[in-house]
C-alpha cells in the first residue's frame, strides 16, 4: 500500500508512490475512513502483482488538500474526476500540469519527480486513480495507436504530463466499470483476476475514445462545430439536469434548444462523448449515489430520478455500480 502521512502543522499529506511495490506479493487492499485536519471521507487502495494499482477517494474538506507524491519509479494514471475539481504541480508546485473538473479524465505520465495533487474545500472531491507500469500499458497497445508514440515520447523526455491535450468527457460505461472494480465481492487470486480483466475492459473502451478523439483534431475545418452549436449542447445539457425526475424526449429536448433530434445526437455525442441517453443516465446514477450517501431513502431516491418503480432503479443501479442502492447508503 502507499505509504500515505500527514504533516500537521500545514495538513499537507505525503504519499510514497512504487508501481512495482506488489510485484513479488499478493493482491493487497485497504479501505478506511479518514477524520483529521480538516478532511473526512473515505479512501480505498488495491494493488495488484500484475502491477495494477486502484485508488478510490471521496472527501469532504473544510480547507485546502494538498498531496505530495514522491514517485519511485515512472508510471502511467488514469485519473478520473467524478466530483469535484483538482489540478497537479510538478516542480514544487511552481508548475501546473493540468486541471480536473467533474466527470473528466485523462491519462497522465508521471516520471520520477515529485508531484501536488490540490482541491477546494467546501466541495465533495470523489476521484478515481488506476495506475499501471509502462510495460503493462506497452502490452494492451497496437503499435500504430497514436497512444504508444506519444507514451514513448513521455518516457524518453521523463517529464510528468498529460497525455491528452485537453481532458475527455467520463463515459458511462467506464463509470460503471469503475465502481465494480472497487466492489468486486472475489477475494485473493480471484480478484486479481477480475481485476485485470475489468482494467482491460476499461483500456478498450478509453482507448478507442482516445484514438477517435486524436483523430477528431486532426480533421478540422468543417468537422468542427460553432460556438453557436457548442452553446446549444450545453443549453442542452443543462435542461437533462434540471429534468432528471421527468425526462422530456429527444424530439421535444431538441425543439427546446432550437435544432432536431438528428443533429442533437450527433452533435451532443461529439461535445460530450457521451449519448443524451447516456449522459442522462451517467447524471441519474451519480445523482443517486449522492441522495442515499446523504441519508434520503431508497424509495425516495427512485422517484427523485424519475423511476416509477423502486425494483427498477435497484436494478439500474446495481448494474451500473456493481453494488446495491442499500449497501451505499449504509
Amino acid at each position: 500500500m502507499n505509504d500515505m502521512l500527514f504533516e500537521k502543522n500545514a495538513g499537507v499529506m505525503y504519499c510514497n508512490f512504487d508501481i512495482y511495490q506488489a510485484e513479488e506479493a499478493l493482491l493487497k487492499e485497504r479501505r478506511r475512513s479518514v477524520a483529521q485536519h480538516g478532511h473526512k471521507g473515505i479512501i480505498y487502495e488495491l494493488s495488484s502483482p500484475d502491477g495494477i494499482n486502484l485508488g478510490y477517494y471521496n472527501v469532504t474538506s473544510s480547507q485546502p488538500g494538498k498531496v505530495v507524491i514522491k514517485n519511485t519509479n515512472p508510471f502511467i494514471q488514469l485519473t478520473y474526476t467524478i466530483s469535484g475539481n483538482k489540478s497537479y504541480q510538478v516542480h514544487h508546485g511552481k508548475h501546473r500540469v493540468l486541471p480536473f473538473k467533474k466527470q473528466e479524465y485523462n491519462y497522465l505520465f508521471f516520471s520520477k519527480e515529485q508531484v501536488q495533487l490540490n482541491w477546494q474545500p467546501g466541495e465533495r472531491l470523489e476521484i478515481f486513480e488506476v495506475s499501471v507500469s509502462p510495460e503493462l500499458m506497452l502490452n494492451y497497445l497496437p503499435q500504430e495507436h497514436p497512444f504508444h508514440a506519444l507514451l514513448h515520447r513521455s518516457i524518453e523526455r521523463n517529464e510528468t504530463t498529460p497525455m491528452s491535450s485537453s481532458n475527455l468527457f467520463l463515459q458511462t460505461e467506464s463509470n460503471s466499470i469503475l465502481y465494480k472494480m472497487i466492489n468486486c465481492p472475489l477475494e485473493g487470486r480471484y480478484k486479481q483476476l477480475y481485476i485485470k480483466s475489468k482494467l482491460g475492459e476499461l483500456l478498450s473502451i478509453e482507448l478507442d475514445a482516445f484514438e477517435q478523439s486524436q483523430q477528431a483534431h486532426r480533421r478540422k475545418t468543417e468537422k468542427t462545430l460553432r460556438p453557436a452549436d457548442i452553446e446549444r449542447m450545453h443549453h442542452a445539457r443543462e435542461i437533462i439536469i434540471s429534468n432528471l425526475q421527468s425526462p422530456c424526449s429527444l424530439i421535444d429536448l431538441a425543439h427546446q434548444v432550437g435544432t432536431n433530434d438528428a443533429y442533437l445526437k450527433r452533435h451532443f455525442k461529439t461535445v460530450f462523448g457521451t449519448t443524451v441517453f447516456g449522459y442522462l443516465h451517467f447524471t441519474k446514477m451519480n445523482q443517486a449515489k449522492e441522495l442515499l450517501q446523504s441519508g434520503t431513502s431508497i424509495t425516495e431516491v427512485a422517484t427523485l430520478t424519475g423511476y416509477k418503480y423502486v425494483s427498477h432503479f435497484n436494478r439500474a443501479f446495481t448494474k451500473h455500480f456493481g453494488i446495491g442502492p442499500g449497501k451505499v447508503r449504509k
